[in-house]
């Protein structure tokens, strides 16, 4: 993958977000999900869990599982005898033995680092995450359209369940398909279980690797590559820069314009306090 392939130029406006927003096609044709969207506040041009930040330069994958297996067994733990859960987190047995994706879900949702990386559908959140921090550096936006994911699911069936939405409503859930202990293979799906007040607030979904170390990015354009050879649509998967001096003025533009603030992402005082102990920290790390 050449990442200058796939850049647009810096978006140094609200105006050429918006211009931006309005090319994209809601879909590509009849019962087509349409695009998602990831804001990241620095320009890495890598799309990395954050399960990965923790192992820094030590990287031993038979200890990564092992960690995580102990993990989602640890959280399971606790979660069952957690006192204070509002009615619309997910029931203990929903991420039990056999739904360890989702148990990864609501890991995430409490801030624990996992091999997940979050995606929404809604433009002008992923446009928030990308302006809410580090305000001296050039941010960026990926994107991609989900009809890519559409042969892979025509090839595996049994990836399908990874879509089907959970919750206080929904009792039961399909088994899921063990792809943590599927090392290697490069393979990258969609998971959406909208389990959690947070998900469904900002219209959120994961992408999940088979490598625990693996970035996200190489992975997207490689499928995104043969969905565009198969349709001939060009553009499935790209990367927007956003100018540093773009950042405060979008902020203004969604308060004032959009309705999108810290508030209406996080729906819950715990999400609103992850969120301002990350803001702090990129405060800091700005002015001091």
């Amino acid at each position: 993958m050449n990442i200058d392939d796939i850049t647009s130029p810096p978006a140094t406006s609200p105006a050429d977000l918006i211009d931006l927003q309005e090319s994209l096609q809601p879909q590509l044709g009849p019962g087509v999900a349409g695009w998602a969207f990831r804001g990241q506040s620095q320009s890495y041009g890598t799309l990395v869990p954050s399960f990965q930040r923790v192992f820094r330069q030590k990287r031993s994958v038979g200890a990564a599982e092992i960690i995580e297996r102990d993990l989602i067994k640890t959280f399971r733990k606790h979660y069952a005898n957690l006192q204070g859960k509002t009615v619309d987190m997910p029931t203990p047995d929903l991420i039990g033995e056999g739904y360890n994706l989702r148990c990864l879900s609501v890991m995430q949702h409490y801030g624990v680092p996992t091999r997940l990386l979050d995606w929404t559908s809604d433009f002008w959140t992923a446009v928030y995450f990308a302006c809410a921090g580090e305000p001296p550096k050039e941010a960026e936006l990926w994107l991609y359209h989900r009809s890519i994911f559409l042969e892979q699911l025509n090839l595996r069936p049994d990836l399908a369940s990874l879509g089907f939405a959970t919750g206080p409503g929904q009792p039961y859930a399909p088994p899921e398909p063990d792809l943590l202990s599927q090392r290697g293979g490069n393979l990258i799906v969609e998971l959406d279980p909208q389990i959690t007040p947070r998900m469904k607030q900002q219209s959120a979904h994961h992408t999940l690797s088979s490598d625990v170390f693996a970035d996200h990015a190489p992975l997207l354009f490689d499928i995104a590559q043969s969905a565009q050879l198969e349709t001939g649509t060009n553009g499935l998967f790209r990367r927007v820069l956003i100018a540093a001096g773009c950042k405060e003025k979008t902020l203004r533009f969604l308060e004032e314009q959009r309705h999108v603030t810290a508030g209406t992402i996080f729906p819950d005082v715990e999400g609103l306090g992850k969120f301002l102990h990350w803001h702090l920290e990129s405060l800091v790390t700005t002015l001091l």
